[in-house]
């Protein structure tokens, strides 16, 4: 509604322009405002026109900051070529309307005095009007020039009048950083001091309760990250003087040393910021712990409060590698597994501690420039370090053991059915969730499942999901696919239909899920599950589409020729039905009955969200076979129907859980 109005009033304002002879012509003589520039306006040589580019489609503020003491008297107008968009004058923001990205406007300012003029984002940090709070007492703040042009506002609120130490510190080369302190009514109270290597430090004494405002930008329109460090003094007077411990210092190699900062009059200090002339010869910390880093000089500088410094000079000298030494005498691990390699270079100070790595036979492991050594196959290898300095070697045996096996599940379950689809499948997110819970509690030899969970997805999205759950699955891994959803077996196939009314169906789940190494347990509950195995309610009937959804399914009672294993939670001309157990019967407590099952069977009850005994593991071996999870999930399903009564029409319900391949004695669950 406010932006309507404003529209409305713009295209009056325009009007009304046009009208009283205020129209004119855009000023080709405008200079040119860059973005996140601050320009010195004054106006005692007539008026004066900038032009500028919107670089977003936001609101921006026209600013003008007072150049001296006496308020200047300045009206500034926005316009876009010959129409008058908005105007005003008094306080720093003169002007604020949204503007058009990629359009060009004009500011005209007319009247008296000298200003500093910035046409800024009105969005948090990037303007006057709407700078981010510091704490003053003391913190560190990082934040990104994103990009050319962009400055950003802070706020500073001073509870007691103690002196102040702030540091801009740039974390990316060539980033050069100014810094500006105002105070309320927009006048500069103090400039930030620049150092050789691109800080901006400040410092000021505020008054009690006083809020200043700190505009910090880079040189040249540079880009990067960069921190404030500030610090709150404890009172006093100010430092007149700052000395090091060390005056010049000679570093072999990478050794460390530290340098320590002492002001006078004793007593008075504050924030010290540490520099080096060249960070790639010899760096420095926040502490002033210097460290070589390759032969040459380079000096130290200490900057303390007032743009008191003091210097070293430091010299850092070669010192060449003496040796290499592998700090284990072997290296064990499985195929697929990562182990950082652990090597010493002699002495530890040595200049040039680069080391190059080499592994033979290259096909049972391979290493990476850092010593990240990784297992790809069965067998035994040779790995040599070598110093680049030098070129002394030292060599280790390297075992590369079978791959574990690793338990990786897609869960997806469709429930938030759109309107189009006419069709209300309430329960799925409990079942799903549930069935994540009782993975969740289980484990094989240490390993637990990995569970990706997909909710209301379409055809083309259950497909990428199962890319993205079984990605780097290997031969000996266990997979689990889960789906519940509306179902129907039709033209000799089951279908499974997605909340968005898209259609998936068995055969292409099935080619999706057959690129996926290792074994594959494929449940499926929904309506004519069965139907993906060829289960009819009838046990002697296979009907036709069973060789268009699992190739090869056609087997003996055992494992077969197959590496799927399929529970399906009803036959191919079967409803697969939901029960709540929430009070009333509320949907709140709504899963399916196969998912009560499947859950109770591996250990967890959906009703009390907790964890109880596997109640599948018929021999109580703390392990569930696929032949023990079909024969409990069979006979619970026709106990809960059992308790439900009976259908509208007085028939009782059916729903029969059916499997392949039959007796598989694999096991599926365990803890």
């Amino acid at each position: 509604m406010t932006r309507g109005i404003l529209r409305i009033a713009l295209v009056w304002l325009a009007a009304l322009a046009a009208a009283s002879g205020l129209a004119a012509p855009a000023r080709a003589d405008a200079a040119v405002l860059p973005a996140g520039a601050l320009a010195e306006v004054n106006l005692d040589g007539g008026e004066a026109v900038y032009a500028f580019t919107a670089a977003s489609n936001s609101v921006y503020d026209v600013c003008l900051f007072p150049a001296e003491d006496a308020a200047p008297e300045i009206r500034a107008q926005l316009w876009q070529g010959d129409a008058l968009l908005a105007e005003g004058d008094g306080g720093v923001s003169a002007v604020s309307l949204r503007l058009t990205a990629g359009e060009r406007y004009q500011i005209r300012l007319s009247g008296s005095g000298r200003a500093r003029l910035e046409v800024a984002r009105h969005a948090l940090s990037r303007c006057f009007s709407m700078p981010m709070p510091l704490d003053a007492a003391g913190d560190s703040y990082a934040k990104a020039f994103a990009r050319a042009g962009d400055a950003h506002w802070y706020l500073v609120e001073a509870g007691t009048a103690l002196p102040v130490a702030l540091a801009g510190v740039p974390a990316d080369a060539g980033l050069r950083l100014e810094i500006r302190l105002f105070d309320e009514d927009g006048r500069l109270a103090a400039e930030g001091m620049p150092t050789a290597g691109g800080a901006c430090l400040l410092d000021f004494t505020p008054e009690a309760g006083q809020r200043l405002w700190l505009r910090v930008s880079a040189r040249d329109g540079a880009t990067g990250l960069y921190a404030l460090r500030l610090e709150r003094g404890a009172g006093g007077e100010t430092p007149d003087r700052l000395t090091l411990s060390r005056r010049e210092m000679t570093l072999s190699g990478r050794e460390s040393a530290r340098l320590t900062a002492r002001f006078s009059p004793e007593g008075t200090g504050g924030l010290v910021y540490w520099e080096s002339s060249d960070s790639a010869v010899a760096g420095v910390d926040d502490q002033g712990t210097v460290t070589g880093r390759s032969p040459g000089e380079a000096v130290v500088t200490a900057y303390g409060a007032d743009g008191i410094s003091a210097r070293c000079r430091v010299k850092v000298e070669y010192v060449p590698v003496e040796g290499v030494e592998l700090l284990a005498e072997r290296v064990t691990l499985n195929a697929g597994d990562d182990a950082a390699i652990e090597c010493a270079v002699l002495p530890p100070n040595a200049t040039d501690p680069t080391l190059e790595y080499e592994i033979e036979p290259s096909d049972v492991a391979g290493i990476d420039a850092s010593g990240v050594l990784r297992g790809l196959k069965e067998g035994w290898a040779t790995l040599t370090v070598r110093a680049a300095d030098g070129g002394w070697e030292d060599s280790i045996d390297v075992l590369i053991g079978p791959a574990p096996k690793r338990w990786r599940a897609l869960l997806v379950g469709e429930q938030g059915y759109a309107s189009t689809v006419a069709a209300v499948r309430t329960g799925s997110a409990n079942s799903v969730a549930g069935i994540r819970s009782m993975l969740g509690e289980l484990s094989m030899d240490g390993a637990r499942w990995q569970v990706t969970t997909r909710l209301d997805v379409s055809r083309d999205g259950a497909l990428a999901a199962i890319g993205e759950a079984f990605a780097g699955a290997g031969d000996g891994d266990m997979n689990l696919f889960y789906i519940t959803c509306h179902g129907e077996y039709t033209g000799g196939m089951t279908c499974f239909r997605m909340y968005d009314g898209s259609v998936l169906t068995a055969a292409e789940l099935a080619q999706a899920l057959a690129g996926v190494p290792g074994r594959m347990l494929v449940v499926i509950d929904c309506c004519g599950s069965g139907g993906a195995i060829g289960r009819a309610g009838g046990p002697e009937d296979i009907l036709e589409g069973v060789d268009a959804v699992f190739s090869g399914m056609r087997g003996p009672a055992v494992m077969g020729g197959s590496r799927f294993m399929v529970l399906a939670s009803a036959a191919q001309e079967q409803d697969s039905y939901r029960i709540s157990f929430g009070e009333g019967g509320a949907e709140s407590g709504m899963a399916t009955v196969f998912a009560r099952a499947l859950c109770e069977a591996g250990g967890w009850s959906i009703d009390r969200g907790g964890r109880g005994a596997m109640r599948a593991d018929a021999d109580y071996d703390g392990a569930v076979t696929l032949s023990e999870l079909y024969s409990y999930t069979a006979r619970r399903v026709m106990w809960y129907l059992s308790l439900a009564g009976r259908l509208s029409g007085g028939a009782a319900y059916a729903q029969s859980v059916q499997v392949w391949p039959e007796g598989c004695a694999e096991t599926v669950f365990a803890r």
